[in-house]
């Protein structure tokens, strides 16, 4: 579809972000900041089966080489003190974003203005970049490809930044006319471009990997293929999956634009973010419950959390991603990430 400039301003999202708002206390996680345990925690409607297996939930991690106090992370001591380096246990203050590859965890945290780089092996965390003055206002998602690089949407300030494996910044993606507030982004590895979702102008821009913008799919409407108010997008072995605020939200498309299903109405209220796994099961949250509701070709087959600080439960999911067999969920009020990890097989029907 030719690409063009609109008129329609986005429906703003502050209000009920505000009514959401839970004060953090430095870390809303009671007890340890990390803790583990093989509990299912998902009800499957009407079946009682479980579909995500709860592993960890990670609230930050250890800086420098040696324990030496606690704190936040931007007071790191790291000069060299009897020849031991400072660590101080570093907590994640109001993570927006996250995605991971291999035992790897990216995490955007908007109030540190950082990128946050943490090992699942060794409970390590570093800043991997720091977004002050970088970027305006929070990152709306986060992309890592296989070489590490990652991408960020920066959706006040309207463009997406990569940054190579070591936080440098490389090279930025923009366009004023079509690119007004980037809510979501992801890359074809086999081709390098960019996919970038627009939640003012409703649609998807495809980027070339050098910058250049050839196309578009999607618009703004409540036909099939059309959207109100995009609030997150991926890409699996299908296509592309598109949440909306408003009419149809849900949808699949092709790579090409064509519509293949709208998921079932209903079924999520307000959905914020979107993953995909390997067998095309899709990962919704819905901001208005804090819960997960799990997909299979459009049908609702399963329901995870509710509001709450324990495991399986959350304030505020801001992103999902899928990596490795597990998901890892943004549970931004309450300061951590979660891991699930994902039962293998079929999932039926309610």
């Amino acid at each position: 579809m030719p690409l063009r400039a609109a008129r329609y301003r986005r429906v703003a999202l502050s209000a009920l972000l505000a009514a959401g708002t839970v004060l953090l206390n430095a870390c809303a996680v009671f007890g340890p900041p990390n803790t583990a345990s093989g509990e299912p925690r998902a009800a499957l409607p009407g079946e009682g089966a479980a579909f995500l297996f709860y592993e960890e939930s990670i609230g930050g991690g250890r800086v420098g080489n040696a324990f030496f106090g606690t704190g936040e992370l931007r007071p790191v001591v790291t000069g060299d003190t009897g020849g031991l380096v400072n660590l101080q246990d570093a907590r994640f203050r109001r993570p927006v974003a996250v995605a991971a590859k291999d035992h790897w965890i990216y995490v955007v945290d908007a109030d540190q203005q950082q990128v946050l780089l943490y090992d699942r092996f060794s409970g390590n965390l570093e800043v991997l970049a720091d977004l002050k003055g970088v970027v305006t206002g929070d990152v709306a998602d986060i992309f890592v490809t296989g070489d590490r690089s990652f991408y960020l949407a920066d959706s006040v300030g309207g463009k997406v930044l990569k940054f190579d494996r070591n936080g440098n910044l490389r090279a930025t993606f923009k366009d004023p006319m079509n690119l007004r507030r980037p809510v979501a982004v992801s890359v074809d590895e086999t081709t390098g471009d960019v996919y970038v979702a627009d939640g003012v102008l409703d649609h998807v821009v495809i980027f070339t990997s050098v910058g250049g913008l050839w196309r578009g799919i999607g618009g703004r409407g409540e036909d099939e293929g059309k959207f109100l108010n995009i609030t997150s997008m991926t890409r699996g072995t299908e296509g592309i999956y598109v949440t909306a605020r408003f009419a149809h939200r849900a949808q699949t498309l092709s790579e090409t634009g064509e519509f293949l299903y709208a998921f079932d109405p209903d079924t999520v209220v307000f959905p914020n973010s979107v993953a995909v796994d390997a067998g095309n099961r899709v990962y919704v949250t819905d901001f208005i419950d804090n819960t997960i509701k799990l997909f299979e070709r459009g049908k609702l087959v399963a329901t995870l959390g509710g509001t709450g600080v324990g495991p399986g439960h959350f304030k505020g999911i801001s992103d999902v991603w899928v990596e490795g067999g597990s998901l890892y969920v943004a549970d931004s009020l309450n300061g951590r990430i979660q891991v699930f990890k994902i039962a293998a097989g079929e999932i039926k029907t309610q």
